[in-house]
């Protein structure tokens, strides 16, 4: 979850904690990609000029023999070669952040901070936008780059250590899977058009058909490149990555974890043409990707209507859907792993709305479990959320649910059924008048 209310900003440029997901199973990746659509009329950025020509030449020798490789290992073949860009590691950090800076909007993340403070998940101090440069600059091996069909590669050395190569095959696949079957359109489309819940479940499949292949490429290994690939993978520095929330870190991990396992278990079943056909039938929500099995017997979403909230002086930051995994990384520090599981996993389907102005602001959600057990649990994890995480004190029963008001923080939990409504607001009124417009579905 790049925060409770979206995906954008892991849709934006994910993949920096793969190397924490590879070590898992004896692998590191620390690559980063955007996912904006290949065109023919980009040029690609020309090399590092401070990198030796030799060195390039070797590189540009062992990513060609790479590309064959990944060829293999995916079963596809390049419709056009990758274009390659090789840079030096200055060159490529400023080309990362540069990238960064450009995707990422300073207002809205503004507000996400606002937002992620009165939820509990972020401290006071915390700034999100500082975080995301942080993180995303701290490693870098490579890229692949969806708006030019590039490939970028760090490199001053005369040759690709294992951790390299690796990191070289999972952006082979990613350029691979972008050729054939135009994953950068399809990303950039849902975000677009705010449906950020399904655009983290497709960036799943994405850096999970990566990362399954990567892990192949790095089982194939001799024993003594798989321990030196180890070796890099223990000995890199994630001092970023290690400092941000917990629930930051399961964001940034929950492509390559759950979408490496989503892709495991589509190839068991059906072999890679059954992950080649699920581009074509791509799951619809994380739910899917956390639970494979929903995917294979084409479990729908059960329909919230969006929520149309209007108050005087408020506009809307966003409305879409929250989807599973965003409830479990709202309750992270709420619950033990087992209760949070349970309190998710009944996700049926969802709306939700985020109202500001410059003081002010608003988080509210309709949901519907799958059966109204799956209410009462998700219900239970709320009121706790509210009690333990937001501060929000003890509540009072009104209104058939419970309403927490201390002045500075309203939170409203009603359940009825199998439905809930979960209003929390910086003000009282505000809160007040969501209540007034929302029913339970």
């Amino acid at each position: 979850m790049a925060g409770p209310s979206r995906f954008r900003s892991v849709v934006l440029a994910v993949a920096l904690a793969t190397a924490l997901a590879a070590c898992t199973s004896g692998g590191s990746d620390t690559s980063t990609s955007t996912t904006a659509a290949p065109t023919s009329t980009t040029t690609a950025t020309p090399d590092d000029p401070n990198v030796d020509e030799d060195v390039i030449t070797g590189l540009r020798d062992e990513i060609a023999a790479l590309v064959e490789t990944a060829e293999d290992l995916r079963g596809l073949e390049f419709i056009d070669e990758p274009d390659v860009t090789i840079l030096g590691p200055e060159a490529l950090a400023a080309r990362v952040r540069e990238d960064l800076e450009e995707e990422l909007v300073s207002e809205e993340l503004a507000i996400d901070t606002r937002v992620y403070r009165m939820l509990g998940i972020l401290d006071a101090g915390d700034d999100l936008e500082q975080m995301y440069l942080d993180l995303y600059s701290e490693q870098v091996l490579g890229f692949y780059d969806g708006d030019t069909g590039e490939l970028v590669v760090g490199g001053e050395a005369g040759e690709l250590g294992p951790a390299d190569r690796s990191t070289v095959v999972h952006e082979l696949v990613h350029a691979l899977g972008d050729q054939h079957f135009d994953f950068s359109d399809a990303l950039d489309e849902l975000v677009e058009g705010d449906r950020f819940d399904e655009a983290g479940a497709l960036q799943a499949l994405v850096e999970g058909d990566a990362t399954y292949f990567q892990l192949v490429y790095i089982q194939e290994l001799s024993p003594a490149d798989q321990l030196a690939l180890a070796t890099e993978a223990l000995a890199a520095d994630t001092t970023v990555l290690s400092s941000v929330p917990d629930w930051m870190m399961s964001s940034l991990l929950f492509p390559y974890e759950a979408g490496q396992t989503f892709v495991g278990q589509l190839i068991e079943r059906g072999g890679i043409a059954a992950l080649d056909q699920a581009y074509g039938e791509s799951p619809i929500s994380t739910e899917q990707i956390l639970h494979p099995e929903r995917y294979q017997a084409g479990e729908t979403i059960r329909q919230v209507p969006p929520l149309g909230l209007t108050v005087d002086g408020y506009a809307t930051h966003e409305e879409s859907t929250f989807g599973e995994l965003s409830l479990r990384l709202l309750l992270t520090d709420t619950v033990t792993p087992g209760l949070l599981t349970q309190a998710a996993d009944g996700w049926g389907g969802d709306a939700y709305q985020v109202l500001f102005d410059e003081d002010d602001v608003a988080f509210a959600l309709a949901y519907r479990g799958d059966v109204e057990e799956d209410a009462t649990e998700l219900t239970s994890g709320l009121i706790e959320h509210a009690k333990t995480v937001m501060g929000a004190g003890e509540g009072i029963e009104t209104g058939g649910g419970l309403l927490f008001d201390n002045g500075g923080l309203y939170v409203f939990i009603r359940q009825i059924g199998d439905g809930l409504i979960f209003i929390a607001a910086t003000d009282s009124s505000l809160g007040t008048a969501i209540r007034s417009q929302m029913i339970v579905p």
